[in-house]
């Protein structure tokens, strides 16, 4: 079972976030938040709580600043951030912040209910325009880093490598290389281990601190 809280300023979306989630037999919504100030006071919700769905634009403290908060008193919770625009800036600033997921408001429904399952099982579920509008941000700096031949990367990893900077879900990788969707997770997964990362919002900022761009 997903202990959940919802953080949300819109009656209407906090209310269908509310809905969507108690369908889901493994879901557990803990509470439905209206500012991040409500779900700071309430300590007894916040160490039972395993994930957060949070927008990142709140009234009074926003979600970043909430994130950042939460993160430093309770490492373990798992925050997805909810936004409607890609936003640059604000992309940065969540990963900055702890956020383990950023995700779009527009998504459907079947898929933010398989985002939030990934992020409690471990993975980073970050949208293919989100991932792409992150690592743009950082492709025209000159100063070169590592490279990804310092972490012994296969060619057909290096392949793979690419096709996550590229922001590809497990399906288009899967798809554009003829590979079934697992051989592509466990590519993944390689990846990560030789990199020392556990997710994709850390591979990304593993690339994005060590200019590994520079090789693509």
């Amino acid at each position: 079972m997903i202990n959940i809280v919802i953080v949300e300023d819109s009656l209407e979306a906090r209310e269908g976030f509310k809905y969507l989630l108690r369908l889901e037999k493994d879901i557990r919504v803990l509470k439905a938040c209206e500012s991040a100030e409500q779900l700071l006071d309430d300590g007894e919700v916040l160490a039972a709580a395993e994930v957060i769905l949070m927008d990142i634009e709140l009234p009074g403290m926003n979600g970043i600043k909430a994130t950042r908060v939460i993160k430093k008193k309770y490492p373990g919770i798992d925050i997805l951030m909810l936004t409607i625009f890609e936003e640059q800036d604000k992309i940065l600033k969540a990963v900055q912040a702890g956020a383990s997921g950023y995700v779009l408001k527009n998504s459907a429904p079947g898929e933010l209910v398989g985002q939030i399952k990934s992020l409690a099982d471990g993975g980073s579920p970050i949208s293919p325009g989100v991932a792409r509008t992150l690592l743009d941000e950082f492709r025209q700096k000159e100063d070169r880093g590592k490279s990804t031949d310092d972490y012994n990367l296969t060619p057909r990893e290096i392949e793979v490598f690419k096709a996550i900077v590229e922001g590809y879900t497990y399906k288009e990788m899967a798809d554009d290389m003829g590979i079934a969707s697992s051989t592509a997770k466990k590519h993944i997964l390689h990846i990560y281990r030789k990199l020392n990362v556990n997710s994709k919002v850390e591979f990304i900022k593993k690339v994005i601190d060590e200019k590994l761009l520079e090789d693509l």
